[in-house]
């Protein structure tokens, strides 16, 4: 997944760069804008984030899935580890009474694999004013930039062609 801009922006944007026309143009200046985080905002996104992870397991239930099920397999996912990941650390990650006891960020794309659940991330990046974008949605933001490529080459070639008298 790949994260994009999530913040607004004006139609007359787009029409300050010259490779975004109309209202397509808006939405991928978008997608490719960095995030503004507004001055003063509070980033501490623990709770969110907390309730999300459990939603995430929430869902690995759904699945037919554990919780010592999750650990054993994000420990798969991370074999490089000094020490495997234990339910134990999971559920203290996992309980806002556990002080000093947060899900590590660099085991949420192993969790999130595990549980088929891209919920932690989409909190983080949101935190940011970004959003996840999975391959799909690449794949159609894509299509839609040939789409306006091959729009500008057509305009192109049809003033050449009229420059040419033909």
């Amino acid at each position: 997944m790949r994260v994009a801009s999530h913040r607004r922006r004006s139609p007359s944007s787009a029409g300050n760069n010259p490779r975004f026309t109309g209202i397509q143009g808006d939405f991928f200046q978008q997608l490719e804008a960095e995030a503004e985080v507004p001055a003063g905002a509070d980033l501490d996104y623990h709770f969110q984030l907390l309730g999300a992870v459990k939603t995430a397991i929430a869902h690995a239930r759904t699945l037919g899935l554990k919780r010592e099920g999750i650990v054993e397999r994000m420990n798969r996912l991370l074999p490089e580890l000094d020490r495997p990941i234990t339910l134990r650390q999971l559920n203290s990650w996992t309980a806002a009474s556990k002080e000093y006891s947060e899900f590590p960020a660099r085991f949420l794309p192993a969790f999130c694999v595990v549980t088929e659940c891209s919920e932690p991330l989409r909190v983080l990046a949101g935190g940011i004013g970004m959003d996840l974008i999975d391959a799909r949605e690449r794949a159609f933001k894509r299509l839609g930039e040939i789409d306006i490529e091959v729009g500008r080459a057509k305009r192109e070639q049809a003033q050449i062609k009229r420059t040419l008298g033909g």
